[in-house]
């Protein structure tokens, strides 16, 4: 938050905060062998251009992700260091943030 937020939050005892829309993702079934993490990464804009919330063309332009926080959940044997790798590539999408619902015991190996 930059100061005068801060300043305001000292003075009033709250923080008003803007939260984006989300968006999201589900993956259903199991990443099949051959599959990779950059596959997962360009399924979510090719099946957002199939659904028409994705224009490739500059006019009438159409990005759903755009400013917004992808959730992404689905992807049950995904490991911490491929959840930040999906969430990094986030940015190519246009999108302000992304959250990725993963098992605990992901998790836990990783602490």
């Amino acid at each position: 938050a930059g100061s005068g937020l801060v300043a305001f939050a000292a003075a009033t005892g709250t923080m008003p905060l803007d939260m984006p829309e989300s968006v999201l993702v589900r993956f259903h079934g199991k990443m099949q062998h051959g599959i990779t993490l950059r596959d997962l990464v360009h399924s979510i804009p090719y099946f957002a251009t199939k659904m028409g919330l994705l224009t490739i063309g500059k006019e009438n332009k159409r990005n759903i992700f755009s400013g917004r926080i992808l959730e992404i959940e689905g992807l049950h044997d995904l490991t911490c260091e491929q959840a930040f790798e999906l969430t990094d590539a986030s940015a190519e999408r246009s999108a302000a943030a992304c959250t990725i619902k993963m098992d605990k015991e992901a998790v836990i190996e990783y602490l």
